[in-house]
């Protein structure tokens, strides 16, 4: 992120501002807007990101200087005045503050309340973290929804049984749900907001083709080892593994950098997890739940084998993760 100063002042008043706030360094990088747009076309393209303060800008000459400036970068402009409103219409963000001229406040799309531009740093910072959440749900949702709903599917082909009742569908979307809505206050590391972030729905594709076929083996290899036994039991030992395996889904996916180094994420999302997991758990345990959902008390060792398969699930979802990762960095 640039900021670039664009003023009505004498060419020494702005130069002096523009040093006293840090942005110029050396007079090369202070201009009058009348001589930069006297400029060759060419010349202005290469010069218009390395010039920091315009002097003696006209009306007129602010919204060629915004324009300019769109050609190349997503633009934001901060203005206050009557003759601000052509550039602050021009302008994707255009921001005024609390007292500028009622043309300015009615053509801007933001109003800043209070004197202080950290507010606007803040804010893109905010953006930012919540566009990353964002992400995290959208990527945990289509890759877990992939996976189940092909096993499904594909499962019900070849038994004659429901590999999972509906009520049992329920809960298992109510329960996974609750900490991913606890996604929105999550954690986001630096480097997730060191840069503008868009939606790429080419790389979504293709984290959740990828990620969720690898959910759907591991969903077969649960129908494989339990639907011989009973449908009670398939049905009880595939819930617990599916909220196990969203769980640890989540825990890998919230960050394409490696999971050791992603952080932690937020106490309320370990919180909710740990929660949904002991629930998950005791569900069917306790007598009267387990008769609700029509669930069978599972054996230990089924417990061990969910387990190990979902630790193995984590391990070979993060080995899948970092190529597709580093792949779609190169795009």
């Amino acid at each position: 992120m640039a900021v670039t100063i664009i003023t009505g002042d004498a060419l020494m008043v702005a130069e002096a501002v523009g040093r006293e706030a840090g942005l110029v360094t050396g007079s090369d990088e202070v201009m009058k807007a009348a001589q930069f747009l006297a400029l060759p076309i060419q010349e202005q393209f290469k010069r218009i990101s390395t010039i920091r303060v315009f002097a003696r800008t006209t009306p007129e000459q602010k919204l060629q200087l915004i324009e300019l400036l769109k050609k190349q970068y997503t633009v934001g402009f901060l203005g206050e005045g009557i003759n601000d409103a052509p550039a602050l219409k021009a302008a994707h963000v255009s921001m005024v503050v609390q007292s500028a001229a009622d043309v300015a406040r009615e053509t801007a799309d933001i109003v800043l309340l209070k004197n202080d531009l950290r507010v606007i740093v803040e804010g893109i910072r905010m953006g930012r973290e919540t566009h990353a959440n964002t992400l995290k749900y959208i990527r945990a949702t289509l890759v877990s929804n992939f996976g189940n709903f092909y096993a499904v599917a594909i499962g019900s082909l070849f038994i004659s049984f429901l590999p999972m009742l509906p009520k049992q569908l329920l809960l298992l979307n109510l329960l996974s749900d609750f900490p991913m809505m606890a996604i929105a206050f999550d954690r986001v590391s630096e480097q997730e907001v060191a840069q503008p972030q868009r939606y790429d729905f080419r790389s979504l594709y293709i984290i959740f083709v990828t990620l969720g076929l690898v959910s759907t083996v591991f969903d077969f290899i649960y129908f494989a080892l339990f639907y011989r036994i009973s449908p009670e039991v398939l049905q009880t030992n595939w819930f617990i593994a599916s909220v196990i395996t969203e769980l640890l889904l989540m825990a890998s996916i919230r960050s394409m950098l490696p999971i050791e180094k992603a952080g932690w994420p937020a106490p309320l999302v370990v919180l909710v997890s740990v929660l949904a997991l002991v629930i998950t758990l005791a569900l069917p345990m306790i007598p009267w739940t387990a008769e609700f959902f029509e669930f069978t008390r599972p054996t230990t060792a089924h417990l061990v084998l969910i387990m190990s398969l979902a630790l193995l699930y984590l391990i070979i979802s993060e080995l899948a993760k970092r190529p597709l990762a580093r792949f779609l960095n190169k795009k």
